[in-house]
């Protein structure tokens, strides 16, 4: 049929049939979940799968199957080459201990990821404690818990009292449409509130959070004329919102022109998380065009989830000893150079560069990490660390690694809000004669060696090193934020009133934040940073540089060193 109506080249080579489409959680077609099934059955048509052999390889292999949306998984197949990452393996070892599979780690996946020597490490036998369940218990959902230790950094952290304080943890983002019904999508917002508990949260003066019972209708504020714009971004895009008083978000409306409407949201992040923030938007879009419209369940709280699905003692005391024996030889944050003290800056002001891999680029740098073994996380966390090394005093440094790894303790874990983030010290070691896929590998030993003992965060750490040190307080101010493979939604967010035109994000203690997200197929490139801390022009030549690094890594020889860009000034002038 197509033949008779295409010309040959769009003819496609295969047909794939599915029973249906696979839905995203506002209930449109999931088209990233589309392309992994499209791009798993052209790849398992070009080889020959020798299927798994033994019972642990079997095992594995369905798990493997679930978790990738890969039909057939042979011996020979490799972890990273079916498009498995780290949140993904995380997930897997979780998966497997509660079906009596022992004997996996994660550096075990990484050093032998394809399926036939993975498995040889793998014993089969009664499961062991599983990570722990939530306990529900609704009749105190609305009494104080505790704050998590990045929650608490974040509420403590904003104070004038500390370096770079003054600041709230905070995301800004702008849409702008045309014929939005505000009302419609103010109604939607406080369906909800009503909805979802930690839209309705707020701290005491202890730092503790309380759940609201029941919270006031909120109004998005409309404001009329274009001069209003710019004062709509200059209030919300650096807001400070007071975590005792809620609501801890903010949407302002501008109206514009012959129809045009400028929607601004500020969140705080001690309340909701990257990928809760995903999920508001794509319920909020499902609630717009259909206020009856049926969402995912939610039947478990945040506060059950800090109170009862923390981690195993024996997992706490190993992540302890873990990170005790390693704070001697973990390297310091980037020395980069600057041109003030950050103590001095009394107001922090956050400026974004940008910048977007095209789709077809990205695609070739993710096949190519798939063949070397590597996660694409971890490439571009290796670019980022890398070019801070040419522009600091001393080239091993310690970044700072955002986490979203929510526990899997219940089926509807992904569907509830609230601020699961948790931070991961890695060491970046550069050596002479390292090419490329050294220094890549390096830095992946040390992220999975890093998530296998995660049960203390880098707050818990970041104590002992002060305390070891006789430090009044010590901080790895520099981040590096991965968004790849948390959540599909995220990639193809087609929003009914307008398209996201811009966005900043700020957080206490922090000089710089790298963020990198797939969307519309291409990879989007966020520096979000302190611009007043950095000598004029160095954060444009820095930032330059790792554009330069990721188009190098599209074609370039991995098995040679990378080329970055020669600093504006010599190695070791660190200004302040």
């Amino acid at each position: 049929f197509l033949r008779e109506r295409l010309p040959g080249y769009m003819v496609p080579d295969q047909l794939l049939v599915l029973e249906s489409f696979p839905l995203s959680g506002n209930g449109k077609i999931d088209r990233p979940a589309i392309g992994k099934l499209v791009e798993n059955a052209v790849t398992g048509a070009r080889r020959e799968v020798e299927p798994p052999s033994t019972a642990a390889e079997k095992e594995i292999a369905a798990l493997w199957s679930d978790l990738l949306g890969v039909q057939t998984v042979g011996r020979d197949d490799g972890f990273f080459a079916l498009g498995g990452d780290s949140l993904i393996a995380t997930r897997l070892l979780g998966r497997m201990r509660a079906a009596g599979m022992h004997g996996a780690s994660l550096r075990a996946l990484f050093d032998d990821p394809d399926l036939k020597s993975f498995a040889a490490h793998v014993t089969l036998g009664e499961p062991a404690d599983a990570t722990p369940g939530i306990v529900a218990d609704p009749d105190h959902r609305h009494d104080p818990f505790p704050a998590t230790d990045v929650q608490r950094a974040y509420w403590m952290g904003r104070s004038a009292e500390f370096t770079l304080g003054s600041v709230g943890s905070h995301w800004y983002w702008e849409f702008d449409g045309s014929d939005v019904d505000l009302a419609r999508l103010e109604q939607a917002w406080n369906t909800l509130v009503r909805r979802h508990e930690m839209l309705r949260a707020h701290f005491d003066a202890d730092g503790n959070q309380r759940i609201l019972p029941e919270a006031g209708h909120t109004r998005i504020p409309l404001t009329r004329g274009a001069d209003a714009l710019e004062d709509l971004r200059e209030r919300l895009a650096h807001r400070i919102p007071d975590p005792t008083r809620w609501p801890l978000v903010a949407i302002e409306a501008v109206e514009y022109g012959e129809g045009r409407l400028r929607i601004g949201f500020s969140f705080d992040y001690i309340v909701l998380d990257a990928l809760s923030i995903v999920t508001v938007f794509a319920e909020l879009s499902a609630l717009y065009r259909n206020p009856e419209a049926e969402l995912r369940p939610v039947g478990v709280s945040f506060r059950d989830y800090v109170l009862t699905a923390g981690p195993r003692p024996d997992e706490l005391d190993s992540a302890q000893a873990y990170w005790s024996e390693r704070l001697d030889d973990l390297p310091p944050a980037p020395q980069l150079p600057l041109c003030v003290d950050p103590a001095k800056v009394e107001r922090p002001h956050f400026v974004r560069r940008e910048t977007r891999i095209a789709p077809a680029q990205w695609r070739r740098l993710r096949e190519r990490a798939r063949e070397h073994g590597v996660t694409p996380a971890t490439v571009l966390a290796a670019a980022f660390a890398e070019v801070l090394s040419a522009w600091s005093a001393r080239q091993d440094l310690t970044i700072n690694l955002t986490l979203f790894d929510r526990r899997e303790v219940h089926p509807d874990i992904d569907n509830i809000l609230g601020d699961f983030t948790s931070l991961l010290l890695v060491g970046h070691r550069p050596r002479v004669g390292d090419s490329w896929l050294d220094l890549v590998n390096r830095l992946q030993q040390e992220v999975w060696s890093g998530m296998e003992h995660n049960a203390v965060s880098a707050i818990w750490v970041l104590r002992e090193l002060a305390r070891r040190t006789g430090q009044p307080a010590v901080s790895m101010p520099v981040v590096f934020t991965s968004a790849l493979g948390l959540n599909d939604e995220i990639t193809d967010m087609d929003l009914p009133f307008g398209e996201q035109i811009w966005g900043i994000s700020q957080t206490p203690q922090v000089w710089l934040d790298c963020q990198v997200t797939e969307r519309e197929g291409g990879l989007f490139v966020n520096w979000d940073a302190v611009e007043e801390l950095f000598p004029e022009g160095v954060l444009d030549a820095m930032f330059g540089g790792f554009v330069g690094v990721l188009g190098w890594l599209v074609e370039g020889d991995w098995s040679v060193g990378v080329p970055v860009s020669v600093p504006v000034r010599p190695r070791g002038e660190v200004g302040v």
